[in-house]
């Protein structure tokens, strides 16, 4: 179950929104996610593009997952604006020491409850549910966020470990 409620204001997006969908490497606190909620937000309501504020919201979910959402109805996103948005995550990382451009570290939901895993160990997440962080709009967010592992990308993936580098 998506917790759309940490998502300000999600009832008020149509599918179409443009969704950007983060994935630290660790779980977050309870007070990062405090802290990261009111820099979002922050970011959020000075978030333009082309000089146009951007109608946008915001969300952390599954201690693990920032969300950016922008409805294109009202104004598109734009190359420069989608840099800052990722100077900012890149910021956010830094201030609280997680990297959300991992794209080694998996999380995975099994029992209700987070796990990580990386590519070479993907086994792990086998019989449990990720997370689709390829979404790209809101439609798609609420339907195929979570998947199950055998539905999703990560299961056609062939990790070849064998190879070895000497010198």
């Amino acid at each position: 179950m998506i917790e759309y409620e940490a998502i300000k204001d999600y009832q008020l997006f149509p599918d179409s929104s443009s969704v950007w969908v983060y994935q630290a490497d660790r779980k977050l606190s309870l007070d990062e996610q405090a802290n990261i909620q009111q820099e979002m937000q922050a970011f959020t309501q000075q978030w333009s593009a082309h000089g146009k504020g951007l109608k946008a919201s915001y969300g952390v979910l599954f201690e693990t997952l920032l969300v950016l959402i922008v409805d294109l109805s009202q104004e598109a996103a734009s190359g420069c604006s989608i840099d800052s948005s990722v100077h900012f995550i890149k910021a956010l990382g830094a201030n609280y020491g997680f990297d959300a451009f991992n794209r080694n570290a998996i999380a995975y939901l099994k029992d209700n409850t987070i796990a990580f895993t990386n590519l070479q160990n993907l086994d792990l997440a086998k019989g449990a549910q990720v997370f689709n962080v390829a979404v790209s709009n809101f439609g798609d967010f609420k339907e195929k966020l979570i998947l199950n592992y055998e539905d999703s990308a990560l299961s056609k993936l062939k990790i070849d470990t064998s190879f070895t580098f000497s010198l």
